[in-house]
């Protein structure tokens, strides 16, 4: 039941502050040096989640080619340079982890 009520207030929050921030109709405004300041904010977060994710086994820092994560992380930014399009950077990423873990 709290982790319910946690994640509504959360979500609520997350809306409420986007939603004045960017709806056109409200009189709330931010400056143009704010606003190119917020355009880091995404792939800063993005930065926080996957860099656990992609470098950290168990309690450890993992660089080996064991780690499939971290393979599958280079592979991807070479597919995002290369196709330029999200959806199949996504796919192919997937694709590439699922092949480097089940054959290596």
């Amino acid at each position: 039941m709290d982790t319910w009520v946690i994640l509504f207030t959360v979500a609520v929050l997350v809306f409420g502050s986007r939603f004045l921030l960017m709806e056109p109709w409200l009189p709330l405004k931010l400056n143009e040096t704010v606003q190119q300041l917020l355009r880091f904010s995404a792939p800063a977060v993005l930065t926080a989640i996957a860099a656990p994710i992609l470098f950290i086994r168990g309690d450890q820092l993992s660089l080996s080619i064991d780690n499939h994560y971290l393979i599958a992380g280079i592979i991807v930014v070479f597919l995002a340079q290369w196709t330029r399009n999200t959806l199949l950077t996504v796919v192919l990423g997937m694709l590439s982890f699922l092949v480097l873990r089940h054959l290596l």
